[in-house]
């Protein structure tokens, strides 16, 4: 299986995944690990440093995955960020690459288009009341940061496998050489 096969894993986990055991600097090895979200709580709430505010970032991803499959039949989330380490540092959100196949997006309605683009991160965004301009809006009040990209979508995949899969220093920038797992929940 390719690191951009998006195919359902039936609860399998990928070859080398060990979800529970995390490099000493407290990442994910290498690769895509098919999770439940019983498991994302349990090794990144649980079991992870800053507890209260992760239950509070836990509890805005539970509550946005719900809103995702009440418009999306099925579909693929990529999970990643600092929130899936245990970095010393507090977790700000959680970051969400929703992957959906052409055939479920086309079921969508345009009352539910409508719902789902406010589930996404916006960038770059205008209002006229209140006249406002900001960079960045994220749902649930900046605790999730979310994306979507259809599964045929080869170009969008490479790219986020590629910056899921990739370490940031202190400075923000990323560091060369240096590559972390990242999580997979399907439905």
């Amino acid at each position: 299986m390719s690191l951009v096969d998006v195919r359902p894993l039936a609860g399998q986990r990928l070859e080398g995944a060990a979800i529970l055991q995390l490099t000493p600097e407290g990442r994910l090895p290498d690769g895509r690990h098919a999770v439940s979200v019983e498991e994302i709580y349990e090794t990144f709430v649980e079991n992870a440093p800053h507890r209260q505010a992760r239950e509070v970032i836990f509890d805005a991803f539970k509550l946005h995955f719900s809103l995702i499959r009440k418009i999306l039949a099925s579909g693929t989330l990529w999970i990643d960020g600092g929130f899936c380490t245990h970095k010393a540092e507090e977790p700000k959100d959680i970051d969400i690459f929703i992957v959906v196949d052409p055939s479920v997006a086309s079921r969508v309605t345009p009352e539910q288009e409508d719902q789902l683009m406010q589930l996404l991160t916006l960038q770059q965004v205008f209002s006229g009341a209140p006249r406002t301009a900001l960079d960045r809006v994220q749902p649930m009040g900046g605790l999730v940061d979310c994306f979507l990209a259809l599964s045929t979508d080869a170009d969008a995949l490479k790219e986020f496998d590629q910056l899921w899969s990739s370490v940031k220093g202190a400075d923000g920038e990323t560091v060369p050489g240096v590559t972390k797992g990242y999580l997979e929940v399907s439905w």
